[in-house]
């Protein structure tokens, strides 16, 4: 009603009439912003292409190998212009794109298609819509997402093959970009024009237009829809990325109101940025490392400036769905080396293959009335040893080097579990220590193992674990669902969801003093380690490490070097005599604010 009430006022108020009333959104990153919306649209739509057949396959071939070398030199462009002053693994969707170009995976496909005697543009149709419509079927809001990413290379492809010409648009000194679904490839050819924020009438905080807009600080708004796009366009706006708020056409009022925000936005990311390359430290010396979550490509260049001491969580699980079948020992081992090697002085956490549930695999269909309640993760895994033996040598071969790997089991629900998978490590390892040639008596590392804390049931095994593993990695996301049993992707039960809940924060605390007991390393990775609040509760529960996404990191560092560890055990202790989350929120919000720290969950400082 919000949105259609939105609908009518933008309608209404033309030319110089103003009006405060907000469009809802969602926010996709913080920040605010004030200019004028520029609208965009895509240059080429393959949704606009009629099927037709081809009389020279040959010569449609050649097409299309152009095309996709054209759309390489414009991702290599993309990615150039922004390594500059990107310093964290945002700019990964560059090199996933062009990993999909390969001849083993979506090219190969096309190819396919054009000797089925179809033309380029219809072979490239073919193949991106059946990409889209199997990414749209998930469950999971991320995977969900990347049905955009694929439309996205499908349209540079075709705009390409029909080697069209770009109109020159007259662009604003300074604008928030607006168009039906932005993405990754938009900000990137615009933000070095002006660009100040991103309105998008589809998508989530998920999409890689909103992770590219916190990798360069843009506000984003996403999920605005039902709004018509030519209503939008040339109008002067605010966009509030905390509340995902937009205002079209505000009045002066409001407009000196979020100019004194943007000032003290802007003073605030000044101070954060000092802090990057610091220990995270509170002033009373409590220290608890700071790790990334990655996985999305082999691309880590960028993310060893992030300010991290490693890599938290490694999804594996990433490059087998930009594979159309299950990748080798060899390519799985080449893979890893990469990334081993970006971090040699720090440790690198993978987790085994985690699909199954709301992550499926195209050429490994799972079909389930209950996937979250059934068969994933470690599940899947162990009733196919040969998938994990596989994944594992490659594990331990590209760690040969290096050797700072460690191995994360995911979904873990009994010590029957961890027993099995350890004995399969164990037997990789036999494996290739005898076929591998080592000198000077070098042998074979075994790397450190641990688990994920996801299943509730494993909270009452942690005694009997400690005996096993090696560290403990709480997955608060999955945790926070099945305690809840809410599915997060339910928008009927969303609001449920909260990792703020007194039965997860005391679940947490459990864990963290049973880890402490067995003198078990802890770490946490989920959303609640990347938000203020959430990091300074685990820092005083005893939590040895927080993994998040790189843009997080040198904001939870700020917060964490100016908060005293007594101060945040206070926090604490209070925080759990709550009985329901929005208690728990309130109070939080009311303690950040009185720390002087207001500034990281809401506009202003």
């Amino acid at each position: 009603m919000a949105n259609a009430e939105a609908t009518g006022l933008i309608a209404q108020h033309q030319g110089n009439s103003q009006w405060t009333k907000a469009i809802q959104g969602a926010s996709g990153s913080s920040g605010v912003a004030l200019a004028p919306l520029l609208l965009v649209q895509p240059n080429a739509d393959l949704a606009a292409i009629a099927m037709t057949k081809a009389s020279n396959i040959l010569v449609e071939h050649k097409r299309f190998e152009e095309a996709v070398s054209k759309t390489r030199t414009d991702f290599d462009q993309m990615a150039d212009k922004l390594e500059s002053i990107i310093f964290d693994n945002s700019l990964d969707i560059f090199e996933m794109y062009k990993q999909l170009l390969n001849k083993d995976n979506l090219g190969r496909e096309v190819a396919e298609k054009i000797d089925e005697s179809w033309n380029a543009e219809s072979a490239l149709k073919l193949v991106i819509d059946a990409y889209v419509i199997q990414f749209e079927s998930l469950e999971d809001n991320y995977l969900r997402e990347r049905a955009s990413d694929i439309k996205d290379l499908g349209n540079r492809l075709l705009f390409n093959l029909q080697a069209l010409s770009l109109v020159k648009e007259i662009i604003p000194e300074k604008f928030i970009l607006v168009a039906e679904d932005v993405t990754a490839s938009m900000v990137a050819e615009y933000q070095h024009l002006g660009l100040r924020g991103i309105v998008s009438l589809q998508g989530s905080n998920n999409s890689h237009a909103a992770i590219l807009a916190r990798a360069l600080a843009l506000p984003a708004v996403m999920g605005i829809e039902r709004i018509p796009l030519g209503k939008l366009d040339k109008h002067l706006c605010i966009i509030d990325g905390y509340s995902g708020e937009l205002f079209v056409d505000p009045n002066e009022a409001l407009i000196r109101e979020y100019e004194h925000l943007i000032a003290e936005e802007t003073a605030l990311a000044v101070k954060v940025k000092e802090v990057e390359q610091l220990p995270s430290i509170t002033p009373d010396g409590k220290e608890i490392e700071l790790l990334l979550n990655a996985g999305l490509s082999s691309g880590f260049e960028h993310s060893k400036n992030s300010g991290a001491t490693g890599i938290g969580l490694y999804r594996t699980e990433i490059p087998f769905m930009s594979k159309s079948y299950f990748p080798s020992e060899l390519e799985q081992t080449s893979l890893y080396r990469q990334v081993l090697e970006a971090f040699p002085e720090q440790l690198v956490t993978m987790r085994t293959l985690d699909v199954g549930g709301d992550k499926s695999l195209p050429y490994f269909p799972i079909n389930e009335d209950n996937p979250f309640l059934g068969w994933r993760g470690i599940r899947i895994t162990l009733d196919h040893p040969e998938i994990f033996l596989l994944q594992i040598r490659a594990m331990l071969r590209a760690n040969v080097n290096s050797q700072n790997l460690e191995i994360m089991l995911p979904m873990i629900s009994s010590v029957a579990e961890v027993d099995e998978a350890i004995r399969l490590i164990n037997q990789a390892h036999f494996e290739l220590s005898s076929e591998l040639e080592f000198s000077n008596n070098k042998t074979l590392a075994r790397p450190r193992i641990g688990i994920m804390i996801e299943v509730p049931s494993v909270i009452f095994q942690l005694a009997d674990l400690a005996k096993k593993v090696d560290f403990f990695s709480v997955g608060s996301n999955d945790l926070t669902q099945y305690l809840l049993a809410v599915d997060r992707n339910n928008a009927r039960v969303a609001s449920i969801y909260s990792s703020y809940h007194p039965a997860v924060l005391k679940a947490l605390h459990l864990i963290a003093q049973e880890s402490k007991k067995h003198a078990i390393p802890l770490s946490l990775c989920g959303e609640l380690a990347s938000e203020p609040a959430g990091a300074l509760l685990l820092l005083a529960m005893g939590y040895d490490k927080l993994s998040m996404n790189p843009h997080n990191i040198s904001r939870i560092k700020w917060v964490i070097r100016h908060v005293e560890f007594k101060i945040a055990q206070t926090i604490l202790s209070k925080a759990l005599t709550f009985s329901n989350a929005k208690q728990v929120h309130s109070y939080l919000n009311e303690q950040l604010e009185l720390l002087e720290l207001g500034g990281f969950v809401r506009a202003g400082m």
